[in-house]
């Protein structure tokens, strides 16, 4: 539904935000679903058994449910109950909006009419109108109607590709996640985390009703074998070995369970995929090898064997994979930067880079019915397809294109499922906090997603991305509030995090490319001029005259020399965390490496969530399944100190020594309010 007005309240359904002036309310989504529906219908009393459909969908709650979301939407309208201006309450009846809303659709048409009137009368000045506030809200809409228009495949007749607007599929607090469609689509398995605990439940896919098959207390992966059939993995907690739980499913439950055995040099099983032959992949992590690689596994489970059919490429991280009846489909993360679509020929057993520059990390899944590759975004919301043909296509015959869906959802889709008629997958709604160990600094809590946190060697400043105007944004907090420092005005997806100077008053960041210093004295932003296209700044050298990055080129790092303002690329495979005149340390995958003294240091177990230097030692957040541990190295990387971290530490992003006690602080990203539903999107057509 179109953002619009309440008066002078301004409603944005797509964010469930609630604006009176500068000041956002966060409202929950059932709540705004509510709002949403008085605001079709205003000025007209509605049945509290209209309201029970329009929220809840055939689902059975108690009048209560329905008054609680009354007491939530006067409280964001802040509309007093025994002097109502918006909701009113009509006994025995239902409930009524009394305001007529302005919908932002029509603002625009409006603003538009009176500026075409004004430039007709005066055709040699033309006047510039600005929208109503929020700004940021109607030039979004606008972004993403003109994002998902449709476009012609070459060699192709005009098709148009179109999903509605996802509906939820399940409707409790807790996070449903990883659904998976039987191979009739009849049925649909997915994951649901209670607390610690997690549970498997199966549900018709036209029907309401949900089953628990089974429950255990740590994250598991699954897939259908056939359509009574399922497996699932499995790690004995005493032994740590590997296993698969075949289950038997009849009358809605397990009929019988049995347990394979997975080699034991074979760990870490993930993305169970079934192929139309009742193959089993999935990839693991293959612990025989000197350096630890990622594999691509089949499993037949009439023969209980498995077979490695490939390793897969060095310093790659697979974000998904798909299967097709003659190829295997991965989206993937190359040298922890550079994006990309990559095939497994199962007749040759050849991989293949399909496109090496991805604009987004993408969900995959497989449509027999057309023949074509389905991709998600799972950053923004975006659903895109690649024909056979065009994934076919050799690199004489020209660059592949995505083509993209009318898609009508304001939320991205992950883990997605395809049907005849409709695409399954999960929506994540979430907020980010920037949080410290510190707890008498001011942490940012602005009810957006906020990240990136980089503060300054000396902790008076703090440098972090935020959503809070429908884009990433680069912001600057000190003892006089929160500055803007970026506005992104072109809408790049990301801008990568501040790399303070050790003088603390400037720092640098990479976004679109290009790299951007920012000088907190004069508060100058200053663009340097550079053919390579720059995806992060790494490091900033102790002399405060050269940075190093990252660029989009396989494998190569460039120099930034400040003074004369030169960027000269170099060979490097990982990330520099520091550098000086006698040795230079790199982070690559989970392994620190000191180049000079040719030595290295890897987690004895999990994996290096992010690692930076501050003031000459080495810092790793390192992640497991059980917990987060920071280890703060020297630059021989020995360990001098590590500590266990809080459950709520998501990713370590920065730190520095408070001068006069010594002590770490460090900042971190901590989720907020996350949700997860399975929803279904239907309509699919082209």
């Amino acid at each position: 539904m179109d953002a619009f007005y309440l008066n002078q309240i301004f409603i944005d359904p797509s964010r469930n935000q609630v604006f009176h002036g500068d000041e956002c309310l966060l409202i929950e989504p059932k709540a705004m679903t509510l709002l949403c529906v008085f605001a079709q219908q205003p000025n007209k009393v509605l049945s509290q058994e209209v309201l029970f459909e329009a929220v809840w969908q055939n689902r059975i709650f108690s009048p209560s449910s329905l008054q609680r979301l009354i007491t939530l939407l006067r409280k964001a309208l802040k509309d007093d109950p025994k002097a109502a201006q918006f909701i009113h309450t009509h006994a025995k009846r239902g409930y009524s909006l009394e305001v007529q809303p302005a919908f932002a659709e029509h603002l625009r048409s409006d603003n538009a009419n009176k500026q075409k009137k004004l430039t007709e009368s005066t055709p040699l000045k033309a006047p510039f109108y600005v929208l109503p506030h929020p700004l940021w809200v109607i030039a979004l809409s606008l972004l993403l109607i003109a994002g998902f228009s449709v476009f012609f495949l070459s060699n192709t007749n005009s098709n148009d590709q179109k999903l509605n607007k996802p509906v939820a599929l399940t409707h409790t607090a807790n996070n449903e996640s990883m659904p998976k469609l039987s191979l009739n689509a009849q049925q649909l398995l997915f994951l649901r985390e209670t607390g610690s605990r997690f549970e498997l439940v199966l549900k018709a896919t036209e029907k309401e009703s949900e089953y628990s098959l089974l429950t255990q207390n740590k994250t598991f992966e699954f897939a259908w074998l056939n359509n009574t059939t399922v497996v699932l993995t499995h790690s004995e907690p005493n032994s740590g070995n590997n296993h698969l739980k075949v289950l038997t499913l009849a009358d809605n439950q397990v009929m019988s369970e049995r347990t394979i055995k997975v080699p034991s040099h074979i760990t870490d099983l993930r993305a169970l995929q079934t192929g139309h032959d009742n193959t089993l992949y999935m990839l693991a992590t293959e612990t025989k090898l000197v350096n630890a690689r990622n594999l691509l596994v089949a499993f037949k489970e009439q023969t209980t064997q498995f077979k490695t059919l490939s390793v897969l490429p060095e310093d790659t991280f697979v974000q998904d994979l798909a299967v097709a009846s003659n190829a295997l489909y991965f989206t993937a993360t190359k040298s922890h930067s550079i994006q990309q679509l990559l095939k497994y020929d199962l007749g040759t057993a050849n991989f293949k880079i399909i496109k090496k520059d991805l604009a987004s990390i993408y969900h995959v899944a497989w449509d027999y019915l057309r023949n074509q590759l389905i991709l998600s975004d799972t950053l923004k919301a975006g659903v895109f397809s690649l024909s056979a043909q065009q994934l076919n296509k050799t690199k004489q015959q020209g660059e592949i294109k995505l083509l993209p869906f009318n898609f009508e959802s304001p939320s991205p889709l992950s883990q997605i499922q395809v049907t005849k008629n409709a695409v399954f997958g999960t929506t994540f709604q979430q907020n980010i906090d920037i949080a410290s160990n510190n707890a008498t600094l001011t942490h940012v809590n602005s009810k957006y997603e906020d990240y990136q946190a980089s503060v300054s060697p000396s902790g008076e400043h703090l440098a972090f991305v935020s959503h809070k105007h429908g884009r990433p944004m680069l912001f600057v907090k000190g003892k006089k509030g929160v500055a803007t420092i970026f506005d992104n005005p072109h809408q790049h997806d990301f801008i990568s995090r501040a790399i303070w100077s050790s003088h603390s008053n400037e720092f640098a960041f990479a976004v679109g490319g290009q790299v951007y210093l920012y000088d907190l004295t004069n508060k100058q932003l200053t663009h340097i001029e550079s053919d390579q296209h720059i995806i992060r700044v790494d490091y900033w050298q102790n002399n405060t005259n050269q940075l190093i990055a990252t660029t989009k080129q396989l494998n190569t790092a460039a120099i930034i020399e400040l003074d004369t303002k030169i960027v000269w690329p170099f060979t490097l495979q990982g990330t520099v965390l520091y550098k000086d005149e006698d040795q230079q340390i790199i982070w690559q995958n989970d392994t620190l490496e000191n180049l000079a003294k040719l030595k290295t240091w890897q987690p004895e177990q999990g994996e290096i969530v992010h690692a930076f230097s501050v003031k000459g030692l080495i810092l790793a957040h390192v992640r497991n399944a059980i917990e987060s541990n920071l280890f703060i190295l020297k630059t021989n990387l020995e360990v001098q100190e590590s500590t266990v971290l809080p459950t709520n530490v998501q990713f370590i992003s920065s730190a520095f020594f408070e001068p006069t006690k010594e002590n770490l602080v460090y900042f971190y990203s901590h989720w907020r309010n996350q949700d997860a539903d399975i929803v279904k999107s239907d309509n699919y057509q082209n």
